[in-house]
């Protein structure tokens, strides 16, 4: 298994799912699936369902509404998309899948 690596040491590439940790409001650690945003990468339209988006940056050259960079808990729904609310202190690689059976 991988180790966890700070988000103080680096970040994971855009959209890559990763295993990310986090301290909840009550004090816990946490670990769930998620995928990071880096500030004006993805078009907000790509990413969020017009229902659930916050109003990310408005690039007026682009004519566009970026997606408010940070933490997306990893949804089956693809235009489903939470964004965290607790800071994620670390991440790591997701591991490999098991090998399919017959």
């Amino acid at each position: 298994m991988n180790q966890w690596i700070s988000v103080n040491d680096q970040l994971p590439e855009t959209r890559k799912r990763v295993l990310v940790s986090f301290i909840t409001s009550s004090g816990k650690r946490w670990a769930t699936c998620a995928e990071y945003i880096a500030p004006r990468t993805v078009p907000e339209d790509e990413y969020m369902d017009e229902q659930y988006t916050d109003g990310g940056e408005y690039d007026e050259e682009n004519d566009c509404y970026w997606t408010t960079s940070g933490w997306y808990e990893f949804n089956y729904e693809p235009e489903t998309n939470w964004r965290l609310g607790e800071e994620v202190t670390h991440w790591m690689p997701l591991p490999k899948a098991p090998e399919a059976t017959e």
